[in-house]
């Protein structure tokens, strides 16, 4: 397969400048493979990462240029032509008020990569991370994020019969009811019976798989599953931090985090779990594969 640093990409310097929060919905998102396919015919496409610069430094798909979100709005922009925008894909969804933002500018047709990151990922598409450097880290959303997230995803229901968390009382409780909860998702047991991507193009797959969310009872089985597909190529999933017992609290702890997602270590997780604040990560267990 030829590699991505080999793609014929439009590459525009761009001078970062102040800015604002993105509104407005995209009007379509092309597929990991169907860029792929575009990028080695040849084709003159801009690629933009909005996430935040710290994170685009440990990784992008190669020849995109890093645009944050939050600075996007008010650039002032060359006449780009194509450009496909990508987030993290893991539900914070950055990426589709960027290209509202974008179609709003002359010269500019803007869509959002299906998936974003994650999809890229896993459906086979090059990065210029370095695979040691995330290997420890697994990502995480919060119960409030979770309760607003939009697009294609699918709730992983990790738990065990017997193993239902305590309520916000502190008392037993029975399991909540995920169907209920997330009126939105799919409630499955098995990660992997929907975390394959689709059709291969060019070695990279047409479609990602839609975005997973690990739910267990506070037992460390959504990192043990997370560490598994991690080690079977699949970047598209996230943990919802605290587990069940969030769930059960609403998103009420002491960790002051319930209206974020973010990436912690196995440890940080940990302490999110017992309503702390994370400290200094440490490394996990070696990940298990199926």
């Amino acid at each position: 397969m030829m590699t991505m640093n080999k793609l014929k990409l439009q590459i525009t310097m761009l001078v970062l400048i102040g800015g604002a929060t993105l509104v407005n919905a995209a009007p379509g998102a092309i597929a990991p493979g169907e860029l792929s396919n575009r990028l080695q015919s040849g084709e003159a496409i801009t690629v933009i990462d909005v996430r935040a610069t710290d994170f685009f430094q440990k990784g992008h798909i190669p020849g995109a240029i890093s645009v944050p979100a939050t600075i996007l709005p008010q650039k002032g922009l060359p006449k780009l032509g194509k450009v496909v925008v990508y987030d993290a894909g893991l539900g914070e969804d950055l990426a589709t008020g960027a290209v509202a933002a974008l179609n709003a500018k002359p010269g500019i047709t803007a869509q959002v990569l299906d998936g974003g990151l994650a999809g890229w990922e896993s459906a086979k598409g090059e990065t210029t991370a370095d695979p040691g450097v995330t290997a420890s880290q697994l990502p995480m959303i919060s119960y409030g994020k979770l309760k607003n997230i939009s697009g294609d995803y699918v709730i992983v229901d990790l738990r065990q019969p017997g193993t239902a968390s305590k309520s916000a009382a502190g008392q037993p409780s029975q399991h909540a009811d995920l169907s209920t909860e997330f009126p939105g998702a799919s409630v499955v047991r098995d990660a992997f019976a929907v975390s394959s991507p689709r059709k291969a193009v060019n070695g990279v797959s047409a479609a990602p798989a839609p975005l997973l969310v690990l739910v267990d009872s506070g037992d460390g089985k959504a990192q043990e599953v997370g560490h598994t597909l991690k080690a079977n190529g699949v970047r598209r999933f996230v943990i919802l931090a605290g587990g069940e017992e969030m769930i059960l609290r609403k998103g009420q702890s002491g960790s002051g985090r319930s209206g974020s997602s973010e990436i912690f270590t196995e440890a940080q997780i940990s302490t999110l779990k017992q309503g702390g604040i994370p400290g200094t990560p440490t490394t996990p267990p070696a990940a298990k594969t199926q």
